[in-house]
């Protein structure tokens, strides 16, 4: 489970001090575990791709790490074209062909690379089948170490930006675009780490179940310090049309849910940050980007895979048990067994 959620992101890594050229000739005098490789190769392409850019290859790639470690692959030279075949049919059963086209891309670039530093067969990269992209919905969901490596980012380059809170917002509390646009200024009670959420349907703000959506929302020490110096140093100062202060704002007043939408669509894109991507000339349309309520189903599947009481959830993300185990829980089988598994300490 991704420190997300309870911690501040972790901030990305600072470029080593030990150059690209003695690590790879270090390496190449031995076995190489696929982790030094991984690590060999975002040294390399950090010199050429953006920021953002290079978080998605590292998340890429980490894929790739995870599955040789469950399976008993350490080195790159017990890596036969069978395995990067296994590896395809496995993630196919858990991701759709847009995201399993995306992830095979760049483990195809990384075997390239490796290859050319002689540390797996020349031929394994060639071996990859790049799936047939379908052109349908991207995503349901979105990972969590997706999630963490964006705000990672955000806290490092966009601290207390409005793209920051969004996300902080949306995917710590797993609320509705509708209440997270409903916020006021007031609403958040920074000194004491909570902010309230109110149905006010006559000033533009209802909630989607009325009062029974009215709850107050804990907020974790990060969150709450983000919040704080987004109110006192970015926000703009308006109001909206009931005199109202909205938390998140622009210079014409409250922000509309396309305008949040658009924020949550450029910022999962492939080419996170406003960098662009590939897939499409619309950030809505890339293979990677999901939209708000990707963010709200992927934030209580989270909470549900680090051990949260359903009944304690429920309050804070304003949805039944039943609602939640049938639309949100989008955990696999296995997850959930292993989950049972620590519950019952068998």
């Amino acid at each position: 489970m991704t420190a997300t959620l309870g911690q501040r992101p972790r901030a990305a890594p600072s470029n080593p001090s030990t150059s690209n050229a003695l690590l790879h000739s270090s390496l190449q005098t031995m076995s190489v575990t696929v982790q030094e490789a991984a690590e060999a190769y975002i040294n390399e392409r950090e010199t050429e791709l953006s920021d953002s850019s290079i978080q998605n290859h590292r998340y890429q790639i980490k894929q790739f790490r995870v599955w040789c470690s469950n399976n008993s692959i350490a080195t790159l030279d017990n890596i036969e074209a069978i395995d990067i075949s296994r590896f395809r049919r496995d993630r196919s059963q858990e991701i759709n062909n847009n995201t399993l086209y995306n992830q095979l891309s760049v483990l195809r670039l990384f075997l390239a690379f490796c290859a050319r530093m002689q540390w797996c067969d020349e031929h394994l990269s060639e071996s990859i089948v790049l799936p047939r992209r379908d052109g349908q919905a991207r995503h349901t969901a979105i990972d969590s170490d997706r999630v963490e490596a964006i705000l990672s980012e955000l806290e490092q380059y966009r601290y207390a930006s409005v793209d920051h809170v969004i996300l902080s917002l949306l995917w710590t509390t797993g609320m509705r675009i509708g209440a997270l646009r409903a916020l006021d200024v007031d609403d958040v009670h920074i000194d004491e780490r909570w902010l309230n959420v109110a149905h006010r349907p006559t000033e533009g703000t209802p909630l989607k179940n009325k009062n029974n959506s009215e709850r107050q929302i804990n907020l974790h020490d990060w969150v709450a310090d983000a919040l704080g110096a987004w109110m006192s140093d970015r926000r703009p100062d308006t109001t909206d049309g009931y005199g109202r202060s909205p938390l998140i704002a622009t210079k014409s007043g409250r922000a509309a849910r396309s305008t949040i939408r658009g924020h949550i669509y450029r910022l999962t894109a492939c080419g996170s940050l406003g960098s662009g991507c590939g897939c499409s000339d619309f950030p809505s349309k890339c293979d990677e980007a999901v939209a708000p309520h990707d963010i709200r189903r992927s934030s209580i599947s989270a909470w549900l895979q680090k051990g949260v009481e359903p009944a304690l959830l429920s309050d804070r993300v304003d949805t039944s048990t039943d609602m939640m185990d049938k639309h949100y829980d989008v955990r696999t089988e296995s997850e959930k067994r292993e989950r049972r598994r620590d519950a019952f300490d068998m």
